[in-house]
């Protein structure tokens, strides 16, 4: 009984290194903030589509579908999603508040909001080129 015992206490401190090792729970949080980054681009694609056809930037992303998107990914159902136009709709920055951020996100805010005129957030952002 007491070898059995002993197994078991064995294998759950293995079990606890493993998972402070793989941390589950930044996996899942990268895992969103990358379908986030596709999600921003997949928005960056339909809205130069827009404006090729109608030579301006949408009101809002809802004018896009279905015509140049089949639907609007998640990230815009999360309330950390913004969309902004401006400049008679010629101009627009989108972004979305990442979990964890990276180098390469920062460099987005800077490219979309180097003036500081934006009123679009986060952490990641999209804009004509």
């Amino acid at each position: 009984m007491v070898e059995l015992l002993v197994v078991i206490a064995v294998i759950a401190v293995l079990v606890g290194m493993l998972l402070v090792a793989i941390n589950p729970q930044r996996v899942i949080t990268d895992t969103r903030d990358a379908r986030s980054r596709t999600e921003m681009n997949q928005i960056k694609t339909a809205l130069q589509l827009y404006f090729n056809d109608n030579n301006a930037y949408p009101g809002s992303l809802g004018a896009m579908v279905p015509t140049y998107a089949k639907a609007l990914p998640g990230v815009t159902t999360e309330s950390s999603f913004n969309y902004v136009t401006y400049a008679g709709n010629s101009d627009y920055d989108a972004g979305v508040q990442l979990n964890n951020s990276a180098g390469d996100d920062a460099s987005t805010v800077a490219k979309c909001d180097g003036d500081g005129t934006s009123s679009a957030t986060g952490n990641y952002m999209i804009c004509p080129d």
